[in-house]
């Protein structure tokens, strides 16, 4: 247990970043798309892509929330074979282009996020983050919106200790986990079933409940309540939610 955190009574609640408190899906398959039809045109430079076409925004917001260089290039674009210098560096190379696009354009957080936020902090819930994203782009974006000072631990989609276990891995709720005291409760709040599943999947001592936020009606949640929006959230409604469960396995 990392000893400057003590036994939290209020429920710690983790969140997902994107689609969940950042409106940043369409600017991430606008800008994908973007980089990769760009870098489709460098034929002189990557000859063995002339053939290959580019992917529709659509097709890349069924992959979003996962790792856009490890994840969803390999998925989007069959050809790619990672063990080639040559294709690696195309990787590569669409990746930081989709990044310097992605930087330029404007962040947004759904209505009334800020003020759940504070509320919650208020209240004296521990709010940390649990995202995919790259570590680089998710402190940018905490701090442009000015959230950065509510979180006590951000895991994100590339840290070392992960090895690369991303969500639906539970590995970045573990590491939340153990640092607090087992005696703690927690509630992870995503957008996609991967969220509830790498929280179902935690080794956590206590249960860890779900709030899922409906933002795609093509995702089956299956979380323990679901929202239209994580701005509805309050603390009243976290505690009725424990409460709930606890009396349901008692």
């Amino acid at each position: 247990m990392n000893s400057t955190l003590q036994t939290h009574q209020q429920p710690v609640i983790i969140f997902d970043w994107d689609d969940t408190l950042l409106n940043a899906g369409k600017l991430l398959s606008e800008t994908q798309a973007q980089a990769i039809t760009e870098i489709l045109k460098e034929s002189v430079r990557y000859p063995f892509t002339e053939t290959w076409t580019a992917p529709t925004q659509a097709t890349l917001r069924q992959h979003a929330g996962h790792r856009f260089k490890e994840k969803i290039i390999p998925r989007i674009m069959p050809q790619i074979d990672a063990t080639l210098p040559l294709h690696q560096a195309w990787i590569e190379d669409a990746y930081q282009r989709f990044k310097y696009y992605y930087q330029q354009a404007a962040k947004h957080l759904f209505p009334g996020i800020k003020t759940m936020l504070s509320e919650l902090k208020q209240a004296g819930h521990i709010l940390c983050i649990a995202s995919n994203k790259s570590r680089d782009l998710l402190e940018e974006e905490l701090e442009i919106t000015e959230l950065i000072t509510l979180f006590t631990l951000i895991k994100a989609g590339d840290d070392a200790a992960l090895n690369g276990n991303a969500k639906p891995a539970p590995d970045m709720i573990n590491h939340i986990q153990s640092a607090f005291d087992t005696n703690t409760r927690f509630v992870m709040v995503g957008d996609r079933p991967y969220d509830i599943e790498a929280a179902r999947s935690s080794t956590a001592h206590t249960q860890t409940l779900t709030i899922g936020i409906r933002t795609k009606t093509s995702f089956t949640l299956n979380a323990d309540i679901e929202l239209s929006s994580a701005a509805e959230i309050t603390t009243e409604m976290i505690h009725a939610l424990i409460q709930e469960r606890t009396s349901a396995n008692s």
